[in-house]
Protein backbone atom coordinates (compact mmCIF):
# COMPACT_ATOMS: atom_id res chain seq x y z
CA UNK A 1 0.00 0.00 0.00
CA UNK A 2 2.81 2.41 0.83
CA UNK A 3 4.42 1.67 -2.51
CA UNK A 4 1.20 2.44 -4.41
CA UNK A 5 0.76 5.72 -2.49
CA UNK A 6 4.35 6.69 -3.27
CA UNK A 7 3.87 6.09 -7.01
CA UNK A 8 0.57 7.97 -6.98
CA UNK A 9 2.17 11.00 -5.33
CA UNK A 10 5.16 10.78 -7.67
CA UNK A 11 2.86 10.66 -10.72
CA UNK A 12 0.92 13.70 -9.55
CA UNK A 13 4.15 15.63 -8.91
CA UNK A 14 5.44 14.83 -12.42
CA UNK A 15 2.16 16.00 -13.96
CA UNK A 16 2.22 19.25 -11.98
CA UNK A 17 5.86 19.99 -12.83
CA UNK A 18 5.36 19.34 -16.53
CA UNK A 19 2.35 21.64 -16.55
CA UNK A 20 4.32 24.65 -15.29
CA UNK A 21 5.10 27.32 -17.87
CA UNK A 22 8.76 27.87 -18.44
CA UNK A 23 10.35 31.22 -19.10
CA UNK A 24 10.76 31.84 -22.79
CA UNK A 25 14.07 33.26 -23.97
CA UNK A 26 14.06 36.89 -25.05
CA UNK A 27 12.49 37.40 -28.46
CA UNK A 28 15.35 38.05 -30.91
CA UNK A 29 13.42 40.66 -32.92
CA UNK A 30 12.50 42.55 -29.76
CA UNK A 31 16.07 42.49 -28.49
CA UNK A 32 17.55 43.55 -31.85
CA UNK A 33 15.09 46.41 -32.39
CA UNK A 34 15.53 50.03 -31.41
CA UNK A 35 11.85 50.93 -31.28
CA UNK A 36 9.84 51.89 -28.24
CA UNK A 37 7.10 49.28 -28.38
CA UNK A 38 4.95 46.71 -26.65
CA UNK A 39 5.19 43.18 -27.97
CA UNK A 40 3.06 40.31 -26.70
CA UNK A 41 3.94 36.92 -28.10
CA UNK A 42 4.77 37.39 -31.77
CA UNK A 43 2.61 40.52 -32.16
CA UNK A 44 3.63 44.14 -31.81
CA UNK A 45 0.65 45.69 -30.06
CA UNK A 46 1.88 49.30 -30.11
CA UNK A 47 4.91 51.05 -31.55
CA UNK A 48 5.83 54.61 -30.64
CA UNK A 49 5.80 57.07 -33.55
CA UNK A 50 7.29 60.45 -32.54
CA UNK A 51 5.02 62.24 -35.03
CA UNK A 52 1.75 61.05 -33.51
CA UNK A 53 2.61 59.55 -30.10
CA UNK A 54 3.79 60.91 -26.75
CA UNK A 55 5.99 59.59 -23.95
CA UNK A 56 5.39 60.16 -20.25
CA UNK A 57 7.31 59.21 -17.12
CA UNK A 58 6.38 59.86 -13.49
CA UNK A 59 9.49 59.32 -11.37
CA UNK A 60 7.59 59.45 -8.06
CA UNK A 61 5.18 56.71 -9.08
CA UNK A 62 7.58 54.86 -11.43
CA UNK A 63 4.96 54.93 -14.19
CA UNK A 64 5.84 54.96 -17.89
CA UNK A 65 3.18 55.76 -20.50
CA UNK A 66 3.33 55.60 -24.26
CA UNK A 67 0.18 56.92 -25.96
CA UNK A 68 -1.15 58.33 -29.22
CA UNK A 69 -2.13 61.99 -29.58
CA UNK A 70 -5.84 61.11 -29.26
CA UNK A 71 -5.07 59.15 -26.06
CA UNK A 72 -7.16 56.27 -27.42
CA UNK A 73 -4.25 53.85 -27.86
CA UNK A 74 -1.65 53.37 -25.16
CA UNK A 75 0.40 51.14 -22.96
CA UNK A 76 1.52 51.78 -19.42
CA UNK A 77 4.15 50.15 -17.23
CA UNK A 78 4.24 50.61 -13.46
CA UNK A 79 7.50 49.39 -11.90
CA UNK A 80 8.43 48.33 -8.39
CA UNK A 81 11.78 50.09 -8.75
CA UNK A 82 13.53 52.27 -11.30
CA UNK A 83 14.96 50.13 -14.11
CA UNK A 84 18.57 51.18 -14.53
CA UNK A 85 20.86 48.42 -15.78
CA UNK A 86 20.96 45.28 -17.86
CA UNK A 87 20.03 42.04 -16.04
CA UNK A 88 18.18 43.96 -13.30
CA UNK A 89 15.01 42.15 -12.18
CA UNK A 90 11.91 43.98 -11.02
CA UNK A 91 8.18 43.58 -10.64
CA UNK A 92 5.85 45.45 -12.90
CA UNK A 93 2.27 45.77 -14.03
CA UNK A 94 1.40 46.56 -17.61
CA UNK A 95 -1.84 47.79 -19.19
CA UNK A 96 -2.53 48.18 -22.90
CA UNK A 97 -5.37 48.86 -25.28
CA UNK A 98 -6.48 47.04 -28.39
CA UNK A 99 -9.32 48.10 -30.70
CA UNK A 100 -11.77 46.03 -28.66
CA UNK A 101 -10.43 45.89 -25.10
CA UNK A 102 -8.02 46.93 -22.40
CA UNK A 103 -5.73 44.31 -20.86
CA UNK A 104 -3.88 44.47 -17.54
CA UNK A 105 -1.24 42.03 -16.28
CA UNK A 106 -0.17 42.60 -12.67
CA UNK A 107 2.90 41.63 -10.66
CA UNK A 108 4.97 40.29 -13.54
CA UNK A 109 8.68 39.74 -13.13
CA UNK A 110 10.61 41.67 -15.77
CA UNK A 111 14.29 41.57 -16.59
CA UNK A 112 16.04 44.56 -18.12
CA UNK A 113 17.53 43.10 -21.30
CA UNK A 114 18.91 46.28 -22.90
CA UNK A 115 19.39 50.01 -22.28
CA UNK A 116 20.65 52.91 -24.37
CA UNK A 117 22.13 56.36 -23.80
CA UNK A 118 18.79 58.12 -24.47
CA UNK A 119 17.18 56.47 -21.45
CA UNK A 120 15.33 53.75 -23.34
CA UNK A 121 14.93 50.51 -21.42
CA UNK A 122 13.89 47.16 -22.87
CA UNK A 123 12.23 44.78 -20.39
CA UNK A 124 11.23 41.15 -20.92
CA UNK A 125 8.85 38.80 -19.14
CA UNK A 126 9.47 35.25 -20.34
CA UNK A 127 6.39 33.58 -18.86
CA UNK A 128 3.92 35.84 -20.64
CA UNK A 129 6.28 36.56 -23.57
CA UNK A 130 5.87 40.31 -23.08
CA UNK A 131 8.54 42.68 -24.35
CA UNK A 132 8.10 46.31 -23.40
CA UNK A 133 10.35 49.26 -24.05
CA UNK A 134 9.97 52.62 -22.38
CA UNK A 135 12.03 55.77 -21.94
CA UNK A 136 13.04 57.44 -18.71
CA UNK A 137 12.53 61.13 -19.37
CA UNK A 138 15.03 63.18 -17.38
Amino acid sequence: MKRQAFFTILSIAVLLISGCRKDEPVDDDFLAGNDIELKVGASVIHRYDPLTWQLSFNKGRLVYRVFDDKMSEYYQLTCSQLPLEKDQKLKGSVTWTTPRSTTTKKDLEFTVVKTDSQGTIWLWNGKEKIGISVRTIR
